[in-house]
């Protein structure tokens, strides 16, 4: 972007400037200075000099004269304006309905009739030099058409000065001729404000050259008018585009998708919500714009990371490691690689000691905290898939942060406000508990597999068992629940084991019981075996996915962790039980634990329900400040990246036998 290069501004500036200097032409008493040329000598007066023949006298105009033709060019003006701004508007597509609104009353917001950008316009233009921090898209902004539209506004009022420069030899028709130009282009002018100028004080010379600049003056100013009122267009369609993608457009979501062509159209969809946003935000758009970013703590922190990572690009980011040409390296090896190594962790920011080629303390406890910022085993050994990790470049890392921004920016639980709220990061496979916009807890949680599976009840094939990003409200924990298993599961996995083993059901804990209505209910009482463990937090939501413990304990030690068949699974329920219910209902541990191990199930209302957000965000920053990395468990960020949004997970299928699933 260019346009701070040749904004006007400048010209606002350089416009007052030059008056002052005309101004100072003038005595303080209003005699002309001995020291500037003079104005010819009136009629009557006696020349200094002989003189030689001349022609016939030009006619001399009256000053009313003059500002009727000025009142009329002014008119004449307004309406090109009005006729400009249809065809404005027209080729302005879906962003003609809010800005023939806003625009409807004549006042500019982000331009002065002078041509100088208001303290609103500059606040945008702010916001939009800071869309790549905040990883927001700008192939929707114009910025070449903004640029031009700017640069025209100055190319215009250097045209429209140079007619009022040439006047210089009458000061004060110079200064006449300044003020009608902003009469011209619409800002405050009569007949009048030209007399406070010393319009009507004008001597024959004045007025004569004052008429003879009327025709230019009018021509340039009109040009001015023009291309300011163009300019205004274009900075009002960058606003709207701003508003939009802080809030409707969902460019990088999976599933809900917008294309680029819908989040055009979404400024005639929203047009009355955008108007009302842009004329509440008169003289403090710039604070206005940023309270549609997101408030979830996360966002602020990520723009931090943001600012690190550009500058390690700025900086040269670091170079491809030789191949690791060993299964692995370790401490107390000697390997040339290792130089390498360190000048890679050196470079992002890690201290892995003084150079050398052995792999020693300094460099394993380096290589160790690498891997746990980028979800690996942290056993501090050096593997290809770790090389694979320090091999993503610093750009790629940084493209990593702007979408998780973006992801932020799309989350039903972007704006947590301080509210006690749940935030589930599916690309971690972490949750964090929040309580007044801070982290209070933290878990290691499983998610749902990546594994192609199929429903043979809903005839659904594909990536099945992946973990939803959506928000819902817990209203209940179960303490020592049942499980009760889908009729997919007991069709496909249970009955199956049961026809093997007759023993299963009762070893397993599992029990069938016939209903009212002639139907079967199988579920798994309480105990050590029970799928869902000792707590289950439940809300209502369409996915039916919801928290709870798992006997599985040993998954949870494992770096990336997806596992389960949609669910989240959570590595210390019970701390989080006792958490949520001593916060709600002032439920001790002890008294928590006690109904645990009577084994009979016992559900707990919440007496306010708790706000669960599940979200998938590579990138977040951890309580230390660091920039942790998780892995693109689905694949969502680089089908962002290629293009190949939305992602279909799952295609009908016609069912057939269930052998082999």
């Amino acid at each position: 972007m260019t346009y701070r290069t040749h904004c006007a501004p400048r010209m606002a500036i350089r416009v007052p400037t030059l008056l002052c200097g005309l101004l100072l032409m003038l005595g303080c008493d209003g005699t002309p200075d001995p020291q500037r040329p003079q104005e010819p000598a009136q009629a009557g007066e006696a020349p200094t000099a002989s003189a030689a023949p001349t022609a016939a006298p030009l006619r001399v105009p009256t000053w009313a004269e003059l500002t009727a033709r000025l009142a009329e060019a002014a008119k004449a003006a307004q309406a090109a304006e009005a006729a400009a701004l249809q065809k404005e508007l027209k080729a302005a597509g879906s962003d003609a309905k809010a800005c023939k609104a806003l625009l409807g009353s004549g006042t500019l917001r982000m331009l002065d009739r002078a041509g100088a950008v208001t303290a609103d316009g500059q606040q945008l233009l702010a916001a939009l030099q800071q869309l790549d921090r905040h990883g927001m898209d700008k192939a929707g902004y114009r910025f070449k058409a903004i640029d031009e539209a700017t640069l025209a506004v100055t190319t215009a009022l250097q045209a429209e000065r140079t007619v009022w420069l040439s006047l210089e030899r009458q000061p004060r028709a110079a200064l006449v001729a300044a003020a009608a130009g902003l009469w011209l282009r619409g800002g405050e002018g009569s007949a009048v404000e030209l007399a406070r100028k010393g319009g009507d004080q004008l001597g024959k010379a004045g007025l004569q050259a004052l008429d003879r600049a009327i025709p230019e003056l009018t021509r340039t100013a009109m040009a001015s008018r023009l291309a300011i009122v163009h300019a205004e267009v274009e900075l009002l369609r960058a606003t709207l585009r701003y508003a939009i993608d802080t809030t409707y457009g969902l460019p990088a979501h999976p599933q809900k998708y917008t294309a680029p062509a819908e989040i055009k159209r979404m400024a005639d969809k929203y047009a009355d919500e955008l108007v009302k946003f842009v004329q509440g935000s008169a003289g403090r758009l710039g604070d206005e714009l940023r309270s549609r970013q997101p408030t979830h703590s996360q966002y602020a922190l990520l723009l931090g990371a943001y600012d690190t990572y550009q500058g390690l690009v700025a900086a040269g980011g670091w170079q491809p490691l030789p191949k690791l040409a060993a299964k692995q390296l370790k401490k107390g090896e000697t390997n040339p690689l290792v130089p390498a190594i360190r000048a890679r962790l050196r470079a992002e920011g890690y201290d892995p000691g003084p150079d050398g080629d052995r792999f020693d303390d300094p460099l394993e406890a380096a290589v160790k905290a690498f891997q746990s910022r980028h979800q690996l085993d942290p056993d501090g050994i050096v593997t290809k898939t770790v090389c694979n990790e320090m091999d993503v470049p610093a750009e790629k890392r940084l493209r990593q942060i702007q979408l998780s921004l973006q992801r932020l920016r799309e989350s039903e639980g972007r704006d947590p406000g301080d509210d006690f709220h749940i935030w589930v990061n599916i690309a971690q496979q972490t949750l964090w508990v929040y309580d007044k916009g801070a982290p209070i807890d933290r878990h290691r949680v499983i998610v749902g597999n990546n594994d192609i599976d199929t429903d043979q009840l809903t005839a659904l094939k594909g990536k099945i068992n992946r973990t939803k990003m959506f928000s819902h409200k817990m209203t209940r924990v179960i303490l020592a629940p049942k499980w009760f298993p889908t009729s997919r599961v007991v069709e496909l996995e249970l009955q199956p084991k049961l026809a093997k083993d007759p023993g299963f059901l009762e070893k397993e804990g599992y029990v069938r019981e016939m209903q009212g209505d002639g139907t079967e209910v199988w579920y798994q009482k309480a105990g050590k075996s029970n799928l869902l463990g000792d707590v289950k937090f439940q809300g209502p939501n369409k996915f039916n996915i919801y928290l709870h413990d798992t006997p599985f304990r040993a998954l949870f030690s494992k770096a990336r962790r997806p596992f389960s068949h949609g669910c989240v699974r959570v590595d210390k329920p019970v701390d989080l039980a006792e958490l949520v219910l001593g916060r709600d209902r002032s439920m001790s541990a002890k008294e928590i634990r006690d109904i645990i191990k009577e084994r009979e199930e016992k559900e707990v209302k919440l007496k306010t329900a708790i706000p669960v957000h599940i979200d998938y965000v590579i990138a977040s920053v951890d309580e230390e400040g660091n920039v942790v990395f998780g892995y693109d468990v689905y694949g969502y960020d680089q089908a962002y990246f290629d293009g190949v949004l939305p992602v279909e997970e799952a295609k009908e299928y016609k069912a057939g036998s269930t052998r082999g699933l």
